[in-house]
């Protein structure tokens, strides 16, 4: 297991912003910095998405990845602004190899072991958890290829632990911490309860 990927599955909830713009990015940064929080996940699909993900790239502290990466060129993108990870709901093998050619961890979505296998990943995405059959489909999909997941989707704070207590669930991420979006002494103290997950 990579460097990146082992601090992952030690935080284990990683806060997904996707519903801002740059207008908050100092407000953000001061609430991850307040909260001691070391990852978080940047949306690419918000119009913003791309430059948070640089100035949240910047703060030494803080681990960013890239979160809903449904294209080469957004892959390639997000790698320059910093991008310390990538989540991407899709198997776009261009983008697989792009992250890989780099030395950055890469977790896609796929139903098909052999695909990740082929491409030596042992680590995937699982979006929509529910829909795709939640820990059931992870259970039948880790038989083929001993494969451990992040989980996403819709992934309320009630349900935390029904996931991240199954051996294969390395962690998840997601953005119930942002639910009060524009209350960042809320934000604050929610990301702070993402810390009770860690594992060190």
């Amino acid at each position: 297991m990579d460097k990146t990927t082992f601090t992952l599955s030690k935080l284990r909830c990683i806060p997904m912003v996707k519903q801002y713009t740059q207008e908050h990015a100092v407000k953000l940064t001061n609430a991850f910095l307040d909260s001691g929080i070391r990852a978080i996940n940047v949306s690419q699909q918000g119009k913003d998405g791309l430059s948070l993900l640089a100035t949240f790239a910047k703060e030494e502290s803080l681990l960013v990845g890239a979160g809903n990466v449904q294209t080469y060129e957004q892959a390639v993108n997000a790698l320059q602004a910093g991008a310390a990870f990538v989540f991407s709901p899709l198997f776009d093998e261009r983008m697989i190899d792009l992250c890989l050619s780099r030395s950055v961890p890469i977790y896609p979505v796929t139903t098909q072991a052999n695909l990740a296998t082929l491409h030596q990943l042992k680590v995937l995405g699982c979006y929509p958890v529910e829909e795709l059959g939640g820990l059931a489909f992870m259970e039948r999909i880790a038989l083929e290829g001993d494969f451990s997941f992040f989980v996403a989707g819709h992934i309320e704070e009630s349900m935390m632990n029904h996931y991240l207590e199954h051996p294969r669930v390395l962690g998840m991420t997601g953005s119930w911490m942002f639910k009060d979006a524009d209350n960042f002494k809320a934000v604050t103290e929610a990301l702070i309860r993402t810390k009770q997950y860690w594992l060190s």
